[in-house]
């Protein structure tokens, strides 16, 4: 983990708890000024910890009511030129929300997140991925879920705000 100063884990703990938070609140709250904490924050950017700011949406009011999550094998790593514009491809889909790298579940080594409009948009767009990919892309095992039955939040802010409350103490 790279080092953070004692200010700059407050700054990236009032950050996680509310992206939105202007620097002159945050200042308040932690007892300094606004031009200080543009400064953490503009540092915490560089260093690349803060890597972006997120909206929440939703997606039921977007008309994008089913949740997906694919898990399927990558046949042939000796094709590298092919899993990196595979790798290319998913991330560019819009409807991918997560996709990751890894190895379980009987050999599988990939798995993505992906909302839909309904369920004959996901049988499209699982068609569609195996056909272009053919046969490297095999195994495929997918989990559908109605948006509104999601308990939580995929968030990553928790585990964040969790550690570097751990350590602030």
């Amino acid at each position: 983990m790279k080092e953070l100063t004692k200010r700059e884990k407050e700054v990236l703990i009032e950050l996680l708890k509310g992206a939105r938070t202007t620097d002159q609140e945050i200042a308040r709250r932690i007892k300094t000024s606004r031009p200080t904490i543009a400064k953490i924050r503009n540092r915490l950017e560089e260093k690349r910890i803060i890597l972006g700011y997120n909206t929440y949406v939703d997606f039921e009011k977007l008309g994008l009511h089913v949740n997906a999550l694919t898990i399927f094998k990558w046949n042939d790593y000796s094709k590298t030129k092919e899993l990196k514009d595979i790798i290319y491809f998913i991330k560019n889909l819009p409807e991918v929300i997560v996709f990751i790298r890894g190895e379980g579940l009987g050999g599988k080594s990939k798995t993505m997140l992906s909302v839909h409009r309904d369920l004959r948009e996901y049988e499209i767009f699982i068609r569609n991925l195996q056909e272009k990919w053919g046969p490297n892309v095999t195994e495929v095992d997918s989990f559908l879920s109605s948006i509104d039955t999601i308990h939580k939040r995929y968030d990553l802010s928790r585990p964040a705000l969790n550690i570097l409350n751990q350590q602030h103490k």
